[in-house]
């Protein structure tokens, strides 16, 4: 877990002094090259070519096939850095955090989870792990609504019966 910055670590930071260590490989336009690495197409068309017995091609079909799924990790390994440091530079409490490239890898979150939504309305993922994937890497959740077809019975910490007892009490 990340230690928290104190408050002469916010300070010296503040005033654009160094605090000592290796120097951060944290550069600006990482934030654009971050949603240019999130941005891409979700899909490519693969030409699927048919033969004749004298193996001439007759005619060539094209089937839609997901590409990888964009990742932080992958992301760090195209600029040469760990995937940790760059985890860093998104989190808050770390002495490493940069607030726009925390704000740019919120972009590129939304990207990330329209490119597996566009994929999974296309059938490009096998329903299953297209919910797992969705539910672990992005904000969206499974809901199940459970349907109560007995009644139940509410009874009040004071020993007084609840509405619907008074109503059923009632109607003897």
């Amino acid at each position: 877990m990340a230690k928290k910055p104190t408050e002469q670590t916010r300070k010296r930071l503040a005033e654009g002094k160094s605090l000592g260590g290796a120097p951060t490989k944290y550069k600006p336009e990482y934030c654009d090259r971050l949603i240019e690495f999130f941005d891409r197409e979700p899909w490519e068309d693969v030409e699927m070519p048919h033969y004749d017995e004298k193996g001439n091609v007759k005619w060539v079909d094209f089937k839609r096939m997901a590409v990888k799924l964009p990742t932080l990790r992958d992301f760090a390994k195209s600029i040469e850095v760990g995937v940790r440091t760059v985890y860093d530079w998104i989190d808050e409490k770390h002495a490493s955090y940069q607030r726009e490239f925390s704000q740019a890898f919120s972009q590129a979150q939304e990207i990330r989870k329209d490119f597996l939504i566009q994929n999974g309305l296309q059938g490009l993922y096998p329903p299953a792990s297209f919910k797992f994937v969705a539910v672990n890497v992005t904000d969206m959740t499974d809901k199940q609504e459970v349907e109560h077809k007995e009644p139940f019975r509410l009874i009040l910490s004071n020993g007084r019966k609840s509405t619907k007892e008074q109503d059923a009490s009632d109607a003897d």
